[in-house]
C-alpha cells in the first residue's frame, strides 16, 4: 500500500534514497551524497521539510516532492524544488498525488502562485505539468567557457572596482522590480554565502555603474551595467576580477528570456550549452 508523508516526519535517510533512485535514470547524471544533497537542497534552494512530501510503498521510499516558499517576482511563491518517482512505480498516478499535497500546501500556506523548472525537452514531465495548470513563462539558457582577453589598462585610469557588500547588491536588485532573475541566480539563493565575490564599478565621481556577484564556482550569479555605461568592457572587468578572486578560469550563467545580457555574453564568447528549461507557473486563487 503507497502511502503519503510530510517530509518533516520521515528520515533524511529516506529522503534521499527517494531522490537518488527517482534520478537514477535521469538524462543528467546526478552525482551527490546525503550530506551534500541535504546541505544543497534544504539550504540555498530554498526547499523546507514541512513542505515537502515523500510517497512510500510500506518501507521504501518511491517518490519525492520538494517544495519552498519565498517572495518570488512580487509574489508568495511555493517552488516545486524536485519532483521524481523511482522508474518502477510511474505511471500509476504517484505524482499526481504528490503534486496535488504540493499545491495544497501552497494554499494553505496563502501563497500566490506555485513555480518549477523543467528540461526543455522532457516533454512527459511538460505535459504532466501543464495537465496540472502550469504555463512556460521562461525560456532558461545555459552558457560557459573562459573571458577573454583582460579589459584594456585605459579603464583602471577612468574606473574604480572595489568590493561591496551583499546588503548592497540586495537593495540594487530590490530597484529592478521589473527584471526577471531566476530562483537560483537570485539574492537569497546566495544570501547566506560567506564565499561569494561582490564587486562594483565606479566613475570618478564615486557613482555606481555596475555591479557582479560571482559564487567560488565561477557561477554569475548577478551581473548589471547602467545602460548609458554598456558596451565599453565595464561588464568584462567586472568579470575578469570576480572571477580573479574566486580563482576560476571558466565562468558560467543562466539567462531567463535576457536579450540584452545574453547578446553580451555571445560578445564575449561564452558558448551555449544544448539544454535548456522552462521555468512554468501556476497562479493559485486566494
Amino acid at each position: 500500500m503507497i502511502t503519503y508523508m510530510r517530509c518533516n516526519d520521515v528520515s533524511m535517510e529516506h529522503i534521499f534514497q527517494a531522490f537518488s533512485l527517482g534520478f537514477s535514470d535521469y538524462s543528467i547524471r546526478l552525482t551527490t551524497d546525503q550530506d551534500d544533497f541535504a546541505a544543497r537542497f534544504f539550504g540555498p534552494e530554498g526547499n523546507t521539510r514541512n513542505h515537502s512530501f515523500l510517497a512510500m510503498d510500506q518501507d521504501q521510499p518511491i517518490g519525492l516532492v520538494l517544495g519552498g516558499i519565498r517572495q518570488f517576482d512580487g509574489y508568495k511563491t511555493m517552488r516545486c524544488g524536485t519532483l521524481c518517482i523511482t522508474p518502477a512505480y510511474r505511471g500509476q498516478g504517484i505524482s499526481n498525488k504528490l503534486l496535488e499535497l504540493h499545491k495544497q500546501s501552497a494554499i494553505l500556506a496563502d501563497c500566490q502562485q506555485l513555480w518549477l523548472e523543467v528540461i526543455k525537452d522532457n516533454h512527459r514531465a511538460v505535459k504532466l505539468y501543464e495537465k496540472h495548470g502550469y504555463q512556460t513563462r521562461y525560456t532558461l539558457k545555459y552558457y560557459n567557457g573562459t573571458l577573454p582577453s583582460a579589459p584594456p589598462d585605459a579603464l583602471s585610469t577612468l574606473y574604480t572596482i572595489k568590493g561591496i557588500t551583499f546588503e548592497e547588491v540586495e537593495a540594487f536588485r530590490k530597484t529592478l522590480t521589473d527584471f526577471h532573475i531566476h530562483w537560483q541566480s537570485d539574492t537569497p539563493y546566495y544570501a547566506a554565502s560567506t564565499q561569494e565575490a561582490f564587486l562594483g564599478i565606479y566613475d570618478v565621481n564615486q557613482a555606481c555603474l555596475g555591479m557582479v556577484a560571482m559564487s567560488p564556482q565561477g557561477k554569475v550569479n548577478f551581473l548589471w551595467v547602467d545602460p548609458e555605461h554598456r558596451n565599453q568592457g565595464l561588464g568584462c572587468a567586472l568579470l575578469h576580477r570576480a572571477a580573479k578572486i574566486q580563482k576560476v578560469e571558466k565562468v558560467y550563467i543562466c539567462l531567463s528570456d535576457n536579450d540584452s545580457l545574453e547578446g553580451f555574453i555571445q560578445k564575449i564568447g561564452l558558448s551555449k550549452d544544448p539544454i535548456e528549461q522552462y521555468e512554468m507557473c501556476m497562479p493559485l486563487q486566494r
